[in-house]
């Protein structure tokens, strides 16, 4: 029987280079797709960073809300890293200063050693700038510290310039000149990626349900309960957390809460918890991974929504 009647037999299995898109997807080729449930999503009053509910609450100009106690703690820990930083890019230069001046020291001795060579030995200006440009070029080979640093260096470590012609020796070769760049000396929101400033946190205060009452927090002027599903606005000027329809209907027209005033720049929306449903979470709700050469090892199915079909060559995916 000819290869053509048993195509379907054969194809990606007997001799065929190229695999068939459900073989692909069978060996988890490709992006990956998992739709998220309710659990993988935090809730409104949960700190950013422990994904616990808020110890001390303090929400960013942009709307995370993060315990205090941790927030604080990761900023300063992004100021010790850049501290660090620094120092490093401080000693670079210092280096980098270092050999500029000895460049510049070993060019003025040779161009003393050229005036002395013309003057006195009637060595031609072709012949000088031949000798100059030797010296200086051994004396960019033998770049160490504390070598080649002038005429009497350069000529009392002839051979050890000579060994430095060793390429192919490991501790010879010829390594990449290794730059450090300025660090960064501003602190960033672990959640949004925005620049923040310890000064720039707000003191966040929830309003506590009765106990009698289901619920965890509710609006301190309407007394309606909090969920993941409502949008939340926060005062600055006072820290209390309400509904953005209370926000609007009430205290925008007439611009004052508890006796303060309240301009719109006093309010920050607060970024609210998941659902798990899509028509308002969004993006949210799903999360995919891009694998080039496959995920897994290819001896269990996959797992989750993303589930695809086995493997044509007997083989199963590992999640």
């Amino acid at each position: 029987m000819g290869r053509g009647q048993r195509h379907s037999k054969n194809a990606g299995v007997m001799g065929s280079e190229g695999l068939s898109y459900a073989e692909r997807r069978a060996l988890g080729f490709g992006t990956i797709k998992e739709r998220l449930g309710k659990d993988s999503m935090g809730n409104y009053y949960d700190c950013c960073l422990t994904l616990q509910a808020a110890v001390d609450p303090v929400i960013t100009p942009d709307g995370y809300l993060f315990s205090k106690e941790a927030i604080l703690e990761n900023l300063l820990s992004q100021k010790k890293a850049i501290k660090r930083k620094l120092a490093a890019w401080e000693a670079a230069q210092e280096a980098e200063n270092k050999k500029v001046a000895d460049k510049a020291l070993v060019d003025q001795q040779a161009d003393l050693m050229a005036f002395d060579r013309i003057n006195h030995m009637g060595i031609s200006q072709q012949t000088v700038d031949s000798i100059k440009s030797a010296i200086e070029a051994e004396a960019e080979k033998a770049g160490q510290p504390g070598a080649a640093t002038s005429v009497v260096n350069i000529k009392e470590n002839e051979e050890r310039v000579k060994q430095l012609k060793a390429f192919w020796l490991p501790s010879l070769a010829p390594s990449a000149k290794m730059t450090v760049e300025k660090p960064d000396t501003d602190t960033y929101c672990p959640a949004s990626g925005k620049k923040l400033k310890m000064k720039e946190l707000i003191p966040v205060k929830f309003t506590r349900v009765p106990e009698e009452e289901s619920g965890l927090y509710m609006d301190p002027l309407t007394k309606d309960t909090f969920t993941n599903a409502t949008k939340l606005v926060v005062i600055k000027t006072s820290g209390d957390v309400l509904l953005k329809e209370t926000y609007t209907k009430l205290v925008k027209p007439e611009g004052v809460f508890n006796g303060k005033k309240v301009k719109e720049s006093d309010v920050v929306e607060l970024q609210t918890g998941g659902t798990g449903f899509a028509g308002r979470d969004g993006e949210k709700v799903q999360s995919s991974k891009y694998a080039q050469v496959g995920v897994g090892s290819g001896r269990q199915d996959l797992r989750g929504q993303h589930q695809g079909p086995r493997s044509m060559g007997g083989l199963q995916f590992l999640n």
